[in-house]
């Protein structure tokens, strides 16, 4: 995908540049089956997809006894091997030789995130917004709105790629110019019903 005319591209990262959903669901359920929790798939898509675990865990009730306990319990369920999602390399490398300004904003921690980036993409983010990094995840617009303010254009200015509904509200919410939907996860009509623009199969997708 070119998108190197735009004044400023902000990229989600599981789901947008990796296809990691399957290793997050896995590690999601181990975290379940460890409290003997039952969730189907249509709330697992609702509530947990494309959210931050800090703010699904706050939300969601169950036996753990606090949120710091459920989020190291998370943390130590296995985790898999990810696939680059076509196009995405070539994408923001693209990018960098025309000197358009990148953001990834991810609800994943810093650590998943450098390390995706880096050992498997190849790459470093200028801006990087993760979990951490903000007061509440997606769909709330806090990690969009720092971006957009830490590489010092307006949001109404950007173009942004999300693969989750929530991700997709949150761009909406934000005051984002230009959002497409990467149908990597999602369906096309769920990412048009959220507020994208257009959808796209990957990022090799013209």
């Amino acid at each position: 995908m070119d998108l190197t005319a735009a004044r400023a591209v902000l990229f989600d990262m599981d789901g947008t540049l990796v296809r990691s959903e399957h290793v997050h669901r896995v590690a999601w359920q181990g975290f379940f089956d460890h409290w003997a929790v039952a969730i189907d798939e249509d709330t697992y898509e609702r509530t947990v997809k494309g959210r931050r675990a800090r703010d699904v865990l706050a939300r969601m009730e169950g036996p753990w006894p606090d949120v710091g306990t459920a989020l190291a319990v998370l943390a130590d369920q296995p985790s898999g091997t990810v696939d680059v999602v076509p196009g995405a390399v070539e994408t923001l490398h693209a990018l960098a030789a025309a000197g358009t300004p990148v953001a990834i904003v991810t609800s994943a921690g810093a650590a998943w995130a450098r390390q995706v980036l880096e050992d498997v993409l190849g790459v470093r983010a200028p801006v990087l917004v993760t979990a951490e990094t903000v007061a509440e995840g997606k769909p709330s617009p806090e990690g969009y709105l720092l971006a957009c303010k830490r590489l010092r254009v307006p949001p109404g200015d950007c173009t942004a790629v999300e693969d989750s509904p929530s991700g997709v509200r949150a761009l909406v919410a934000a005051g984002v110019g230009t959002i497409i939907g990467i149908t990597t996860t999602s369906d096309a009509a769920d990412l048009r019903d959220a507020g994208a623009h257009r959808t796209v199969a990957d990022l090799a997708t013209t």
